[in-house]
């Protein structure tokens, strides 16, 4: 179930996933009804947190098709769950009580090595998904935090501490209804004319920045309830995003308009980097199983992605490859020159060492 001008998620799910180490899924929907990025899909919950998953996915906009391989180095066990999870985007228009068909067309487990039953085929079959567009469910709640670097370690929003531009998802969990946001500038978020009911809050990990291991929490909302203080708190930027230009007096001080600028043009710099080298990793071999899903709405070319679990602040580059990452250690070169060098590189400014005393007097790193 889903209201219009909301995201859904849909799993693609198994029953046992025993061998299974690829996985490729192909499946349509009525693009008058839903959108999807093929830059949103992510494996699903049978892969754990296996840092080798991948997924590379393929979404024909004006064809209403979505063709997606998912992949792991080692075969899993005799578990159950979804192989990958699709965040469609239900059209603000779309007709409340009416259906949405996904039609799951194709599954190939392990290039075929492994048989599915029952197998889809292209029209309605016991595998194809249904979505149910329901009324929105409004109400005066609200929800609201902050995500934060809390490098002095005193579980305080503080100066220069604030993380901008992370997304934020709301899922009400009753509904399965999603909405999403972005922190602000001070690093908070706020969902507003909310309606009471059980919710969970998932922020995706900044990646500039040491994760502290919570990026999910549930709520439940009572009427007439402003709940605060849903925060997010990392444990300071990661050292290979700690510029010099953070310790100089065009950007102090802490907590300062520059010094904002500064952070969120880091925070840019890591994601696109991380992006660069995920679209640079080749395609893996590998799909999916049985499926509830839905469509996009629009005539956009179709669009291709690649999403790996790689921990945040890993190296991002593999230097000793040639051809295929050659483009991106280019692209990294590039947008690491705007950003200055990493604190202890030979470019350090020996004059500077007042700034950066200020701020490492500031427990921020």
């Amino acid at each position: 179930m889903s209201a219009p001008d909301a995201i859904v998620s849909v799993p693609v799910n198994i029953d046992s996933a025993t061998g299974v180490r690829a996985a490729e899924i192909r499946l349509s929907y009525d693009t008058s009804v839903l959108d999807l990025d093929a830059d949103d899909i992510d494996f699903g919950s049978i892969w754990g947190t296996g840092s080798d998953t991948q997924v590379t996915a393929n979404v024909d906009d004006a064809a209403g098709t979505v063709v997606i391989f998912v992949s792991a180095s080692s075969a899993l066990t005799d578990v159950s769950g979804s192989l990958v999870e699709l965040p469609f985007s239900v059209a603000n228009d779309a007709v409340v009580d009416s259906t949405t068909v996904l039609d799951l067309t194709q599954v190939t487990l392990n290039e075929g090595q492994i048989s599915v039953d029952p197998a889809p085929v292209s029209g309605s079959d016991s595998t194809d998904g249904l979505i149910t567009i329901t009324a929105a469910a409004t109400g005066d709640d609200s929800i609201s935090g902050f995500v934060y670097a809390d490098a002095n370690n005193d579980n305080v929003v503080g100066t220069g501490e604030a993380i901008p531009g992370v997304t934020i998802t709301l899922t009400n969990t009753s509904t399965g209804a999603e909405i999403q946001t972005t922190t602000d500038v001070d690093g908070s978020y706020e969902f507003t004319d909310l309606a009471p009911g059980d919710y969970e809050i998932v922020q995706s990990q900044p990646v500039a920045y040491l994760d502290s291991g919570v990026n999910e929490l549930t709520v439940t909302l009572v009427e007439g309830t402003a709940l605060e203080d849903q925060n997010f708190r990392e444990l300071g930027l990661l050292p290979q995003y700690i510029f010099n230009r953070l310790h100089t007096n065009t950007v102090l001080p802490v907590g300062s308009d520059n010094w904002n600028d500064a952070i969120s043009d880091i925070n840019t710099f890591a994601e696109s980097t991380t992006s660069s080298s995920s679209a640079s990793s080749e395609a893996a071999s590998s799909s999916v199983l049985a499926a509830s899903t839905s469509s996009a709405s629009g005539t956009e070319p179709a669009t291709t992605a690649t999403s790996d679990s790689t921990a945040s602040g890993e190296p991002l580059v593999d230097e000793s490859n040639t051809s295929p990452i050659a483009s991106t250690v280019s692209t990294v070169a590039t947008a690491q020159a705007a950003m200055g060098s990493p604190v202890g590189s030979s470019d350090d400014d020996s004059d500077d060492t007042a700034a950066v005393d200020e701020v490492f007097a500031s427990n921020l790193f």
